[in-house]
C-alpha cells in the first residue's frame, strides 16, 4: 500500500511537472455532427438555395445522424450475440441498416454521392 502511494504521488508530480513545462493538449476534434447541423442551418436560411438544396442538406444530416446509431447498434449487436442466447438488439440493427441503405439512395440522387 505505501508503494502504491509513492507511485501515485510520483504520477501526480510528473503531470505536474509536464504542464509546467509549457506542454499542452492537443484541441479535441470537431464531431461531425455539429458540422452537419450548420451546414443544415446554413442552407435552410438561405433564401436563395434551391428545394433540392435544402432537402439535401437536411437529409445529409439525418444520414449523418444515423450512421452514428448504426454504429452504436452495431456494437450492441456483437456484444449481445457474445452474451446472450436471443439477442434483441439484431432485428433493430437490420431494420436500421436497411434505413441506412435508403438515405444513403437518396444521398446519391440529391448529390450524385454519399458519404
Amino acid at each position: 500500500m505505501h508503494k502504491l502511494g509513492l507511485v501515485l504521488i510520483a504520477a501526480l508530480a510528473f503531470t505536474g511537472a509536464a504542464n509546467a513545462t509549457g506542454v499542452k493538449a492537443k484541441a479535441p476534434r470537431k464531431h461531425a455532427l455539429p458540422r452537419a447541423a450548420k451546414a443544415v442551418a446554413a442552407a435552410v436560411s438561405s433564401p436563395k438555395r434551391p428545394l433540392k438544396v435544402v432537402l439535401g442538406s437536411i437529409l445529409f444530416a439525418v444520414e449523418t445522424g444515423n450512421d452514428v446509431v448504426l454504429g452504436g447498434l452495431e456494437g450492441l449487436d456483437k456484444a449481445a450475440s457474445m452474451e446472450l442466447k436471443y439477442n434483441p438488439f439484431h432485428y433493430i440493427y437490420y431494420v436500421d441498416d436497411k434505413i441506412d441503405v435508403g438515405l444513403e439512395a437518396g444521398e446519391t440522387f440529391f448529390f450524385g454521392s454519399h458519404n
